[in-house]
């Protein structure tokens, strides 16, 4: 990254809520009607959304990867569509974006940010394609249906019994039943077809049968290397954390599992006062790639790190970021956190 590049980011993330503002008021000057349309709070529903735009700008400078601005308006477009909101309304405001950077910012009019927008245009120009669901009558879809009707006793009885009697392993029920069946629900939020209510009902269920599953599993003999397991700073997602946990345990891990949300300032101490071999850290969203980051970049701690999450692109950007380490995958994680301390 250069220093221009990271002085443009800088100035990005800081004054994001207000480049927000000024981009959307170009937006809404570009569409007939916009007051109309969105109604009230619609101008700030529009600010907030641009808002997040502009961090993940930010976190894509830093990176110098223009695929991570590309693909967070691309999420942002089907999100968008998905409330029957034009699509083209997603174009003028990534049009009004540049705009604004343009006007306001020193160092942007040498065309600096340019191969980023340019890059998400030619995303968007991209035909958009719908998440495939479940399919029909699989495990995954049948714990869902399950958890859709909210019948936590007979989710949590379908993984326990299942492992329990050996008709899936303990992995089958996390990674292609349970984490399957947690995509779903957060799918059809994303598409409009479930509520937020609904989608917390699913979630919370899925995330108890989970913890149910300790039941069915025989104890392990400890390998003498214990592991915090957290989220960084804006990240509530947990599922995935929850199922990690539980996958280091059965490995022979003592797990202290921290969960989402976590403050930076207090990760490593809290690894280090529970007497933790490695720190798990997951980052779910581009839009947490700075939490990471900054975290990362702070730390003087010595106890090594896993990185995990979509606001990072690979083992040599883990690296970069200053991690000892990147989960492709929950299973690949087991392996790396291994790997990190020492086990064979």
């Amino acid at each position: 990254m250069t220093r221009a590049a990271e002085f443009t980011a800088e100035l990005i993330r800081t004054t994001s809520r207000g480049l927000a503002g000024l981009s959307t008021a170009r937006l809404f000057e570009k569409i007939d009607g916009a007051e109309t349309r969105y109604g009230e709070g619609g101008f700030d529903s529009w600010r907030q959304a641009l808002s997040a735009r502009l961090e993940a700008l930010a976190s894509a400078l830093e990176a110098d990867d223009t695929k991570l601005f590309a693909d967070d308006m691309v999420w942002f477009r089907a999100v968008i569509t998905s409330r029957e909101i034009d699509a083209k309304d997603v174009g003028l405001a990534l049009e009004s974006m540049r705009e604004t950077l343009t006007a306001q910012l020193p160092g942007t009019t040498d065309g600096s940010i340019d191969r980023f927008f340019d890059a998400a245009l030619k995303a968007l120009a991209e035909p958009a394609t719908a998440a495939a669901g479940l399919t029909e009558g699989s495990r995954a879809h049948q714990l869902f249906e399950l958890a859709l009707l909210g019948d936590l006793a007979s989710a949590r009885n379908y993984l326990l019994e299942g492992v329990r009697s050996e008709t899936f392993s303990l992995e089958e029920a996390v990674i292609d039943i349970l984490l399957p069946a947690a995509r779903e629900a957060g799918r059809r939020w994303h598409v409009g077809e479930m509520g937020v209510a609904a989608e917390h009902v699913i979630t919370a269920t899925l995330r108890s049968a989970l913890h149910g599953l300790t039941a069915a599993l025989p104890q392990v003999k400890r390998n003498g290397k214990a592991v915090l397991v957290t989220a960084v700073p804006g990240d509530a997602h947990d599922t995935g954390l929850v199922a990690f946990a539980l996958l280091l345990e059965q490995n022979g891990w003592r797990v202290a599992l921290a969960g989402a949300d976590t403050p930076a300032d207090e990760i490593d101490a809290t690894a280090a006062a529970y007497g933790c071999d490695l720190i798990a850290v997951s980052a779910t969203l581009v839009a947490q790639r700075y939490a990471l980051t900054s975290y990362l970049a702070t730390r003087t701690c010595v106890i090594p790190v896993l990185v995990g999450g979509a606001a990072v692109r690979s083992e040599e950007d883990a690296k970069n970021l200053g991690a000892d380490g990147f989960a492709t995958d929950l299973i690949n994680g087991v392996r790396s956190a291994r790997d990190l301390v020492g086990l064979a």
